[in-house]
C-alpha cells in the first residue's frame, strides 16, 4: 500500500475536451433515447463513470471520468468526457501512470470533497486511487477491498461522505438467480487508501426484465450513492457473446447510512419490491449498461454502456433523486 500527503489538484478542465469522440452524431432533442457514442469496438466500452466536480449548472456540459475494462498493455484504461445532452461528446484518453496497468477496471467514483481524486475498482477487487492530471491518470496507491475471496468478480464501486467519514460500497456482479450479487460497505480513508472492516454481504437480485432467456445476469453492473444515501444500481443481461444481444435496467435499490460512530447500515430492497426506473430490451435496444453517474447540480443522471463489439455510449436519463423535491 502506498500513501501520500493530500494536496488539492487543480484540474485544467479546459484541457479535457481536446479530441472528438468517433462517429458521434448530433441528437434529436425530441427523441426518447439519444445515445451518444464515446468509443468504438471492443476496446471502446464504458465500464465505469464518475462526475468531475467542476460546478456545472443544470443544462451545462458535464465533465466525466470513465474507465474501460481493457486487459492488454497499451490499451486505454481511463478517459475524460465532456458531455452535454443533444451534443456530440468530446473524449480524451489518458495514459495510466504510477503503477502497472490494471486488468479489467470495472468501476470508478470520485472521492467526496477531494476534487481531482478518484478510486477505480478492478474485477479482482483491487481499488486504485488516482489523481486526474490534465495529461494522465496519476495512480498513487492500491489496496484490496476487504472480504474478497477467490473467484469473486466485481463490477460496482461507489463512495459517499456521511458524518465526516468516507464510506465505500461495492459488489460482486452475480450471474444467475442462484448466484446473486454480494454487496458490502466499509469506511474508507482516502488519504491512505485503507478500508475499515467490511459489513456482512447483502445479497441482491433483480427481477424481470432480467434475466433474459437464461442468459447470464449481472445483478449489479454498477452502483452510485446519492447525497441522501439512495443507492442507484444498474443490472445487465449478457449472453457472453461480443455481439449481444444485451438487456439492461436501472433501479433505486435502497439506502446506505452511517451514524456519528461510523456504524454503517446497508439496506437493499428484495427482488419482489424492485421496479425499474428504466429498462432496455434485447429486441429493441441491445445495450449493456455498466456505468451510472449523477451530477451534483440536480440534473438528470447519465448511464454508460460496454456494448463489446459495438463500443460504448452514454445516455441522459431522469433516474437520480432530485434534491429540489
Amino acid at each position: 500500500m502506498m500513501s501520500r500527503n493530500w494536496a488539492v489538484v487543480a484540474v485544467a478542465l479546459s484541457s479535457i475536451a481536446v479530441s472528438a469522440a468517433p462517429a458521434a452524431q448530433a441528437a434529436d432533442p425530441s427523441a426518447a433515447r439519444e445515445w451518444q457514442q464515446v468509443g468504438t469496438g471492443i476496446t471502446g466500452g464504458v465500464s465505469g463513470l464518475a462526475v468531475i466536480e467542476n460546478g456545472a449548472n443544470e443544462g451545462e456540459p458535464v465533465d466525466l471520468v470513465m474507465v474501460r475494462d481493457n486487459k492488454k498493455p497499451g490499451e486505454n484504461r481511463v478517459a475524460t468526457v465532456r458531455y452535454r445532452h443533444a451534443s456530440p461528446p468530446v473524449v480524451r484518453e489518458l495514459p495510466w501512470r504510477g503503477l502497472e496497468e490494471p486488468k479489467d477496471l470495472e468501476a470508478v467514483d470520485a472521492v467526496p470533497g477531494q476534487p481531482g481524486d478518484f478510486v477505480a475498482l478492478s474485477s479482482d477487487g483491487t481499488a486504485y486511487h488516482f489523481t486526474l492530471d490534465p495529461d494522465a491518470a496519476m495512480v498513487w496507491g492500491s489496496s484490496p477491498v476487504p472480504g474478497r475471496a477467490p473467484g469473486d468478480n466485481y463490477e460496482s464501486f461507489a463512495l459517499t461522505r456521511q458524518h465526516g467519514r468516507t464510506v465505500a460500497v461495492w459488489a460482486t456482479r452475480g450471474s444467475s438467480d442462484a448466484q446473486p450479487a454480494k454487496v458490502r460497505a466499509a469506511v474508507y480513508d482516502p488519504n491512505s487508501g485503507a478500508f475499515g472492516p467490511a459489513s456482512g454481504p447483502v445479497l441482491f437480485s433483480v427481477p424481470d426484465p432480467l434475466p433474459v432467456d437464461g442468459q447470464e445476469v449481472r445483478h449489479a453492473s454498477d452502483i452510485k450513492i446519492h447525497e441522501d444515501g439512495t443507492v442507484l444500481l444498474t443490472a445487465a443481461s449478457d449472453p457472453n457473446i461480443n455481439s449481444g444481444p444485451f438487456a439492461s435496467a436501472v433501479y433505486r435499490a435502497g439506502k446506505v447510512t452511517s451514524d456519528t460512530a461510523g456504524r454503517i447500515g446497508l439496506q437493499l430492497l428484495p427482488k419482489d419490491r424492485l421496479t425499474a426506473l428504466a429498462s432496455f430490451s434485447k429486441e429493441v435496444d441491445n445495450r449493456k449498461i455498466e456505468a451510472v453517474a449523477c451530477p451534483g447540480n440536480g440534473g438528470p443522471g447519465i448511464v454508460g454502456t460496454d456494448d463489446e463489439d459495438h463500443g460504448g455510449s452514454l445516455l441522459t436519463l431522469d433516474i437520480c433523486p432530485n434534491p429540489k423535491n
